[in-house]
Formats: C-alpha cells, structure tokens, sequence
C-alpha cells in the first residue's frame, strides 16, 4: 500500500465518526438510497410541501403568473419551506470525508507527475 492510501485510511477512520449519513440505503429498492432527514408531519404536511415547490417554480418560471390572494399571502411561508427542504436534504458532514478523498487524489495524481 502507497503511502497516499495508508494517509487516506487514517484520515477516513479518524473521521469517520464525525458526520451523520444524510443518505442510506433504501430498504426495499436495492442500489438506491433514501434521505435520512427529511420527513412529514402528516399527508397535509406533504401536500402543502408539494404544492409550495410548485408554486415557487411556477413563479420563477413566470413572475407574472396571475395573482391569487391565497398564494400571495403565503408566498414567504412557501419560501421558508422551501429552504427548510434544502436544508434537510444538505449533506451534513459529508463534505469533510470527501475532502479526505479529493486530497488522496490530488496527491495520488501529483505522485503520478513526478514519477
């Protein structure tokens, strides 16, 4: 084993405690992987999860859409759920393993330069 590698397994396994999996394996469909932190309250709470991410994407993809009061006056309530279902599904501690394993590779390929 290159030293590289060694340097990748010690790095991986003194953190590899240090994040929480925001995928896991899904149970049913094999080779997939569910999201382990995004849920709902209730069906309710799905439908108006739903209907917010239509909304705003009807309203981006034409800012004239025509006004519904209803709508309107939820429009930052829709806005805060959006960004509450980006913030579930944001990988949470990933992002320093991964940077272990893109330094492996930058020196793994630095190495290969120089022989």
């Amino acid at each position: 084993m290159n030293p590289n590698e060694e340097k990748l397994i010690k790095d991986l396994r003194f953190h590899s405690n240090d994040h929480s999996p925001t995928l896991v394996p899904h149970p049913y469909f094999k080779g997939k992987f569910q999201p382990t932190f995004f849920y709902f309250d209730g069906h309710a709470d799905l439908m108006l999860t739903v209907r917010t991410l239509l909304y705003l994407s009807m309203r981006a993809i034409n800012p004239d859409l025509g006004s519904d009061d209803v709508m309107d006056r939820n429009e930052e309530e829709f806005i805060h759920q959006a960004i509450t279902i980006a913030n579930r599904l944001m990988p949470v501690g990933e992002e320093a393993l991964m940077d272990h394993v893109n330094l492996f590779y930058r020196e793994e390929k630095k190495a290969k330069k120089e022989k």
